[in-house]
């Protein structure tokens, strides 16, 4: 009972979500890198405006060039940027696409419901078998043969360059984001602040001192700065404030 009852808190959780950046959409009109980089970012004077369908959330970006950027969202939506101008793309799924990665313009990622994982090769997505029908949430590699996309109930998947195969995260807590410098220094949080640390042979809990982790609230990884030594921003993105931070 206390299983189910966790799990019926983080689809509240899901939910809630949702209905928080719908509401922002509503409010904030949505623009090229700021509204898809951040929810709650600021659009500046240059930013050219997108336009969805009502209610439609846009919930990562991700590009190898600023002339070659990729946006994911609610109802299978991907948008390209080539520049200029942004363009929708065919994704082949009516799932939401929650997270985005890819290691060149001709290798990209993209996750979401239902276990959804697409590839893009450069000319077309392709869905790629993930083995699980729960959410995945985010998506992160080293390199093109070794790709990491957490989700629901501490589902930790693993890309070899072929296939795609679970990890043992020793939770269940639900993942909303990962993110790595190499492919044995590898970062993922979520639900009830949990954090997560895979030194290239098994994922372990790190420690979460802040006082608001104790209360429960979710962790989501916001950005990552790497220069000489790397800066791991961790932010409840629901309360939209700064919650932990890790140096190494």
């Amino acid at each position: 009972m206390a299983i189910m009852g966790g799990k019926k808190k983080e689809i509240a959780g899901l939910f809630l979500v949702e209905a928080l950046l719908a509401l922002l959409c509503l409010i904030f009109p949505l623009s090229t890198m700021a509204s898809a980089t951040s929810l709650v970012g600021r659009p500046n004077s240059n930013s050219q405006q997108t336009t969805l369908s009502e209610g439609q959330v846009l919930w990562s970006v991700w590009g190898s060039s600023s002339a070659d950027v990729f946006a994911v969202g609610g109802g299978g939506t991907i948008l390209h940027y080539d520049g200029s101008t942004w363009s929708p793309m065919t994704s082949g799924t009516p799932n939401a696409l929650l997270g985005i990665w890819g290691s060149s313009f001709s290798n990209v990622f993209a996750v979401g419901y239902g276990g959804t994982i697409l590839h893009y090769d450069g000319s077309a997505w392709d869905l790629m078998t993930s083995g699980t029908t729960d959410y995945l949430w985010g998506v992160w590699g080293s390199s093109s043969s070794d790709v990491f996309a957490v989700g629901y109930g501490g589902i930790i998947l693993h890309y070899n360059g072929s296939t795609w195969s679970p990890m043992t995260s020793g939770t269940t807590n639900l993942l909303y984001g990962v993110w790595g410098t190499s492919s044995s220094d590898v970062f993922t949080v979520g639900y009830r602040g949990i954090i997560l640390h895979y030194n290239g042979s098994a994922w372990g809990l790190m420690a979460s001192s802040t006082e608001e982790n104790k209360k429960g609230l979710p962790l989501w990884i916001f950005f990552a700065i790497g220069i000489g030594t790397v800066i791991v921003i961790v932010t409840d993105i629901m309360l939209g404030r700064h919650l932990a931070r890790e140096r190494t």
